[in-house]
């Protein structure tokens, strides 16, 4: 039964460096599909599982394997670590209250909240769940 995706294969870091040329970022992807083709038996297949290559900042790729194939990956000398998706369970669906900014949608006078100007200027990271 095929995973979902093989979230993330690390492979250490890039030999380009970090103003890579478009020929280097090639040449890193290039490198995704041969490692993934030798254990996949062909470019083909290896091109039909990889779903994105990361080749600028860090060195991996995200495909769809089934966990066997994930495993065996896994074991390359090559490779730094394997990461499988999961699914993960959403702690709030009432961030503003259980961050402390609100209470029943009232903003307290002197709270963090209007001490930074209600996060004018700011930015606030996201969670993308997949879903």
């Amino acid at each position: 039964m095929p995973l979902e995706s093989l979230t993330l294969c690390t492979l250490g870091s890039h030999s380009h460096g970090p103003n890579p040329s478009a020929s280097d970022l090639e040449s890193a992807t290039n490198s995704h599909y041969n490692l993934l083709a030798s254990h996949l038996g062909s470019h083909e297949k290896a091109k039909e599982a990889i779903f994105y290559s990361y080749n600028k900042h860090i060195n991996g790729f995200a495909a769809v394997l089934e966990e066997q194939e994930a495993k065996i990956v896994a074991k390359n000398p090559s490779v730094v670590s394997v990461f499988l998706n999961e699914g993960h369970q959403l702690q709030t669906t009432r961030s503003w209250e259980f961050l402390g900014l609100e209470s029943n949608g009232v903003v307290s006078k002197g709270s963090i909240w209007e001490k930074a100007s209600y996060g004018e200027g700011l930015i606030i990271a996201g969670i993308d769940t997949g879903n």
